[in-house]
């Protein structure tokens, strides 16, 4: 096993909230385009490393002690950790909740208190919710309990944990051993959009613990405080795996046995499941195809082809980034991207750009460039321009807005402080305004439209991203008290799939703080620029939505993200310069002559 003594020192900032990776623990052992198949998630075996239980003749600090070690090892059920309990704790035991993750054996100050008692404390800096999320922390926390031993045998034995008593592993166990990341794809019916959301799993059984993850459906707390939610795929009561498994036959067939319940699921709902189903599991390797049966026959329904594959196959889309070439702007000139760098090489029929007066920033773009949006220097104006043709001002509407975002589904997005009634030039006094317009409607009828979020209270909404699914925005938002916070909320919309509101939102990145910015990198994954933990420099930084943050390096006078979808290899700064920097391998590199970018459809 690996020694932590011989571990790799990381500065305290690394160690502490990077990527948590420092020294292993406890003595350790330790994009989906439509229409396109999923790609099978990473398979590299992790290290068979062995995991011992209880020495004869151990103390009470050592049975603790190894027990914790073999957490690591999830192989039938922490089978190695129960050895180091009794009989009746063992069956006690049900480690299926929250998973803490710490960085080692340091984490861990273990003291005798007694004949038979032993008290912990435990340090986390990452926590696996029982729904697969994971939480990384800005500040570790701290739980100490006292743990009871008793001697079966004449050896002795774990006796009595807290009832909540989850597994705690080493990030090099958790990581790189036992859990993997993968995506669970929510299907939302109204507009037959695919949603991921990344979840964590083990890595043995894995069809098996994706299939349940479809059923289980959307997190709890998508829904609105008033039960208003997304039309999400979701099953009828009752409904599971009719076995405990998903087989997988040779020639690549997972098959989901589901029990009678899903019978009373309605068309819609079917045809749900089954794109959702078809497109998580066919990330496990080997599978090619996917069917759901009730009673040993297929679940049908009237839409159903004979032998579905792919979501599309169904009527079901992901939505991937644009096809479109990158458009830069040098001084006033708009101008697609030639230079061969771009991921997206220009096709040659890009629509014409507009020419600008110094007069607009924040610039974006709908998914084709066929329009090209702006806010006005004193951000409170909109201007729209369709295919180069000349300026139209959108009657004003709001104040500090934010550089708009687009969606696939040809929706544009902004925040900002509403105007009160009373009054064009005087602002709202109760917080932040949402507001989307119809892309496609001529720019002199369309007009933004109010989207309902009454939890943003009085906050301060600094940068607001849609996912190109739609089904998705993320927020940076200020406080009174002047703290930033990442959220990401779920979009609501009526029987015409209009948006009426955003769901209760989740933090997410609870690890960064003195948020400016933020971009998608890609669907499951989003770039800020802000700090990790409570100090340290501003840079950029990647954030999963479920996952460890990991540094991108410091871009001097850092202000605003531009990302494509398509990675960290395709992403950009906006500095104070003003200037632009792109990622390039592990660094940063100057776009000469260059003062903004747009990423079409983002």
């Amino acid at each position: 096993m690996t020694s932590p003594g011989r571990c790799t020192v990381w500065t305290a900032v690394v160690a502490a909230l990077v990527l948590l990776t420092g020294c292993a623990g406890l003595p350790t052992s330790s994009g989906v385009r439509a229409k396109q198949p999923i790609a099978d998630a990473p398979t590299a075996a992790p290290a068979d490393v062995e995991f011992y239980g209880p020495q004869s003749g151990a103390g009470p600090i050592d049975i603790v002690k190894g027990f914790l070690r073999a957490n690591g090892s999830i192989k039938e059920g922490f089978g190695v950790a129960r050895e180091f309990l009794t009989p009746e704790a063992s069956k006690r035991w049900a480690p299926s909740g929250r998973v803490s993750i710490n960085q080692g054996e340091r984490d861990f100050v273990v003291s005798d208190i007694g004949p038979g008692r032993v008290r912990l404390t435990a340090t986390t800096w990452a926590e696996l919710d029982s729904s697969g999320h994971l939480k990384q922390m800005v500040v570790p926390s701290h739980r100490t309990v006292d743990i009871a031993l008793a001697k079966v045998g004449g050896q002795w034995r774990i006796s009595g944990l807290p009832a909540d008593f989850g597994p705690y592993l080493s990030m090099t166990d958790f990581r790189d051993r036992t859990y993997a990341p993968y995506t669970v794809y929510l299907a939302e019916r109204r507009t037959q959009t695919l949603v991921p959301d990344q979840q964590w799993f083990p890595r043995t059984g894995l069809a098996t613990a994706l299939a349940r993850a479809v059923l289980r459906g959307a997190p709890e707390w998508v829904s609105q405080a008033d039960g208003s939610a997304p039309d999400l795929n979701q099953v009828p009561g009752g409904t599971r795996l009719a076995v405990d498994a998903v087989p997988v036959s040779a020639d690549g067939v997972a098959t989901v046995e589901l029990t009678d319940g899903v019978r009373k699921a309605d068309s819609s709902t079917r045809t749900a499941l089954w794109a959702a189903m078809m497109a998580t599991l066919n990330q496990v390797p080997k599978v090619h195809r996917v069917t759901i049966s009730v009673g040993g026959a297929r679940l049908d329904d009237d839409q159903l082809p004979p032998a579905p594959v792919l979501p599309s196959d169904v009527g079901y889309s992901v939505a991937g980034p644009s096809e479109a070439g990158l458009v830069t702007r040098t001084a006033q000139s708009l101008s697609w991207r030639t230079d061969g760098q771009s991921r997206r090489a220009p096709q040659g029929n890009q629509p014409p750009l507009p020419a600008l007066n110094r007069n607009w920033y924040l610039l974006a773009a709908d998914a084709g460039g066929d329009q090209v949006v702006g806010v006005s220097g004193d951000r409170s104006s909109l201007g729209r321009w369709a295919r180069g043709a000349d300026l139209y001002i959108v009657p004003t509407f709001g104040r500090q807005l934010t550089r708009p975002s687009f969606d696939y589904l040809d929706e544009m997005w902004v925040a900002g402080l509403a105007l009160s009634n009373s009054g064009p030039d005087r602002e709202v006094s109760s917080g932040a305004t949402i507001w989307v317009m119809d892309a496609k409607a001529a720019p002199r009828t369309a007009r933004p439209q109010v989207v309902s979020a009454p939890w943003l209270g009085d906050s301060q909404v600094l940068s607001l991203k849609v996912a190109r699914d739609g089904q998705r925005v993320v927020l940076v938002t200020r406080g009174a008290n002047g703290k930033t916070k990442l959220l990401m909320s779920f979009v609501i919309r009526d029987a015409n799939r209009q948006v009426t509101a955003l769901a209760q939102p989740v933090e997410v990145g609870q690890s960064v703080t003195d948020v400016i910015d933020v971009g998608w990198l890609d669907e499951v994954t989003l770039a800020v620029i802000g700090r990790i933990g409570q100090s340290g420099d501003q840079q950029v930084i990647e954030v999963p939505l479920s996952g460890f943050v990991n540094p991108l390096g410091v871009v001097q006078g850092a202000q605003q993200i531009v990302a494509t979808g398509r990675g960290t290899g395709d992403l950009f700064v906006i500095t104070n310069k003003p200037g632009v920097q792109e990622r390039i391998g592990g660094g940063w590199r100057t776009l000469p002559g260059v003062t903004d970018v747009i990423a079409p459809g983002s």
